[in-house]
């Protein structure tokens, strides 16, 4: 593996981890614990969380992508030199 590829591996679970956290404590938890919801009215707290839930995720979306095309994607070949200055040399 080269470096491009360990880091897509890297955006990818550290998106993914974001995902799953924010989740749980955007949905799960409130849900579980009520003392949470009690400093603000049910459909006040539910109309702040529901598009801020859908804005993060949305971007960590892109970065689990993105992340996972640099993973998936194989390195470029080398370049030969030699090869092109050779054949560059001949058509002159």
């Amino acid at each position: 593996m080269n470096n491009d590829q360990i880091i897509g591996l890297i955006m990818s679970f550290l998106a993914l981890l974001g995902i799953l956290l924010e989740f749980f404590f955007l949905i799960i938890q409130p849900l579980a614990d009520s003392s949470i919801l009690s400093s603000l009215p049910s459909s006040q707290y539910w109309a702040l969380a529901i598009p801020l839930f859908l804005g993060v995720l949305g971007v960590l979306s892109i970065i689990l992508w993105i992340g996972m095309t640099m993973y998936r994607t194989p390195p470029p070949e080398a370049w030969d030199f030699e090869d092109f200055e050779d054949s560059n040399t001949e058509e002159n």
